[in-house]
């Protein structure tokens, strides 16, 4: 029987590509629902890249686990840490960026009326 490569086990580069990209877009997808159903806007900073990255190439090793060739397959391929690099970058620097400002702080409003005192 011939099974499609995308419902094997990924055991040569081109496979384990399929399977990364499918789970990282997954993934994103997955947050995009989520964000929907909970009436909320769904985070679009540079680092949800590095979640889907990590997330992709987190099952990619645990099937290699399971299946060593899908392991083998995957040291054939490093997009997945291109990616993660350059979200991880990209969120640290923003991240940096942040810190930098000050937080707003709401105007005091005083209404005239006794004195505690």
């Amino acid at each position: 029987m011939n099974v499609p490569v995308w419902l094997s086990f990924p055991d040569t580069a081109a496979a384990t590509r399929i399977w990364f990209f499918t789970l990282f877009f997954g993934y994103i997808i997955a947050r995009k629902i989520q964000a929907f159903r909970r009436k909320a806007q769904a985070p679009t900073d540079i680092g949800r890249l590095g979640d889907a990255t990590t997330f992709a190439g987190s099952v990619l090793v645990l099937v290699g686990v399971v299946h060593p060739p899908s392991l083998n397959a995957l040291g054939d391929t490093t997009e997945f840490l291109v990616v993660a690099g350059v979200g991880g970058f990209f969120y640290a620097v923003e991240k940096l960026a942040a810190e930098g400002e000050r937080p707003k702080v709401a105007a005091a409003t005083s209404t005239p009326g006794p004195s505690p005192h």
